[in-house]
């Protein structure tokens, strides 16, 4: 009997090229910047610096949870004002499940805040243009 020699191995399928996995980075970095509210917006203002859309995410999140924390913590110096500075927290929390749904369905495009979003998009918009 001939001899045949076994066939030579074969490379491994690719898992998925280039263009999605820097798509899941940047889904995965946006859904990050507003997972911690603004401490991680903050970070991720800075990290991901190089992508438009990650960085006005992360000015977002800065933005937002920002303001409703120095607004709750305002008001929560004040103690006639305990109710508000409860239900501005339950906003906040509100916002914050709303970013992260919307953020895990989306492939890291700009995610407006509902309501609001019109009215801070220009400081938004300032924020991430301010970093280089």
């Amino acid at each position: 009997m001939s001899q045949i020699p076994p066939p030579p191995p074969q490379q491994p399928a690719p898992m998925g090229g280039m263009p999605s996995a820097a798509g899941s980075n940047k889904k995965t970095y946006s859904i990050l910047a507003y997972l911690l509210g603004w401490l991680t917006g903050l970070i991720f203002l800075f990290v991901g610096k190089d992508d438009p859309d990650v960085k006005w995410n992360a000015a977002n999140s800065v933005v937002v949870f920002g303001g409703l924390s120095v607004i709750i913590l305002i008001v929560g110096f004040i103690p006639i004002l305990g109710i508000i500075s409860a239900l501005l927290t339950l906003v906040g929390f509100i916002y914050w499940v709303i970013f992260l749904i919307q953020g895990l369905q989306g492939n890291g495009q700009r995610i407006p805040a509902p309501l609001v979003g019109q009215y801070i998009n220009q400081f938004v918009d300032q924020l991430a243009d301010s970093v280089k």
